[in-house]
């Protein structure tokens, strides 16, 4: 099977995806795909962009998009380049691995993957149809769902989400779970050590990793840990923020949030820690917490447990589904809740152990192999449907 992959989520400046979940599933579903005997991969990039040199596996080709060089040139291409790829490429499939970046009239060997719909389930938060250019693009991007004949969905409630709201015909949806990285594993001693001094953590730690904008949840966080601490946890208990978090817009509020529950003296925001450290900074913690609204997937919660650590979530959007009973589920809307959760974990040295163990076993069903393989189930489903027409 000859697979053709819109690979420009590869290329740092490609809107933003590299480094981030659209940019981690490119690399990811591409290193295992191109482990594979049966797919010969085709790469298509978009020039002027770096091309990082471990994007390319072995046996697998580059090709490169016709340049459109009128502004704004990437939601152009969509019309003009990618199709003239889909036409000229010898591929059997032309996966795009995010579906808002697919051409609004999928060819026909067209595959998809659908994240998420968050911008339109919460439009109020994130200005979704205000302006020209937000209306555009949704117009696009529901052209890409309305017309692609077979769609990956990287969990059954993104699935149902592409039905309730786009009415997909679910029999064009193939729900394949993401996998997780092999770094993403029990640490040794001295990362540990190390990870905690570079971090500046001294005390044992509630950690988060994430954004900070509405949907994720954290004011919320912050109510809960402070109520944690008047249910025993230990006072000097840190709350640890890792990720862009002092530069984002929502920062103040937070701040002020923690100032009002006497935080101060806990509160460690390291800032953004790339995957080549996340695991370590992971292990460090007593306890993960991820107490956000809505998510297509939840790569976070699901490392942490790899490395070894108890996790305290919500079950919005696809949590419940992907966490399962691996970890402390609390409402997203009831800090009391979620605070006790919180301190019966940092209490209770058996409890921790106990969920330690479960979470391991669980997050080692996730592989990129296994990912690679119900990617493939969707490609060959879709050539047979051709096949059909």
């Amino acid at each position: 099977m000859i697979v053709a992959v819109d690979a420009r989520a590869l290329q740092p400046g490609f809107r933003d995806h590299a480094g981030r979940g659209i940019g981690r599933y490119a690399v990811e579903l591409v290193e295992a795909l191109g482990r594979r005997d049966d797919v010969e991969l085709e790469l298509w990039f978009e020039r002027g962009l770096p091309l990082p040199a471990s994007a390319l596996p072995p046996r697998a080709s580059a090709r490169w998009y016709l340049p459109v060089r009128v502004p704004p040139r990437r939601r152009l291409a969509t019309l003009f380049a990618l199709p003239l790829a889909a036409r000229t490429s010898r591929a059997d499939v032309f996966h795009y691995v995010a579906h808002v970046d697919g051409p609004p009239n999928m060819p026909a060997k067209g595959v998809a993957t659908a994240h998420d719909l968050i911008p339109e389930l919460f439009g109020e938060r994130y200005g979704t149809g205000r302006t020209f250019k937000s209306r555009a693009a949704h117009a696009f991007e529901a052209s890409v769902l309305r017309t692609a004949r077979t769609l990956i969905a990287v969990s059954a409630v993104t699935r149902d989400d592409l039905v309730r709201l786009h009415h997909v015909d679910p029999a064009r949806v193939h729900v394949v779970h993401h996998g997780l990285n092999a770094r993403f594993r029990v640490q040794e001693a001295g990362a540990i050590t190390a990870a905690r001094e570079r971090y500046g953590l001294q005390g044992p730690g509630v950690l988060y990793v994430g954004g900070i904008d509405g949907r994720k949840n954290v004011g919320m966080l912050v109510d809960a840990f402070a109520h944690a601490r008047t249910l025993g946890m230990p006072a000097e208990t840190e709350l640890v923020l890792a990720g862009n978090i002092q530069g984002a817009p929502e920062y103040p509020a937070l701040r002020e949030r923690v100032r009002a529950h006497g935080l101060e003296s806990v509160l460690r925001t390291p800032g953004f820690v790339g995957d080549a450290e996340l695991p370590a900074l992971y292990a460090a913690a007593d306890v993960f917490a991820f107490p956000s609204l809505y998510e297509g997937f939840g790569f976070p919660p699901l490392e942490a447990m790899a490395c070894g650590v108890p996790v305290v979530s919500t079950a919005g959007g696809a949590l419940g589904e992907v966490l399962g009973d691996a970890v402390c589920v609390a409402p997203a809307d009831d800090p009391r809740a979620f605070g006790a959760e919180l301190a019966g974990l940092m209490r209770d040295p058996a409890l921790r152990a106990e969920r330690r163990a479960r979470g391991l076993a669980h997050a080692a069903r996730f592989t990129w192999d296994r990912a690679a393989e119900g990617t493939v189930q969707a490609y060959r489903a879709s050539m047979a449907q051709r096949g059909r027409a």
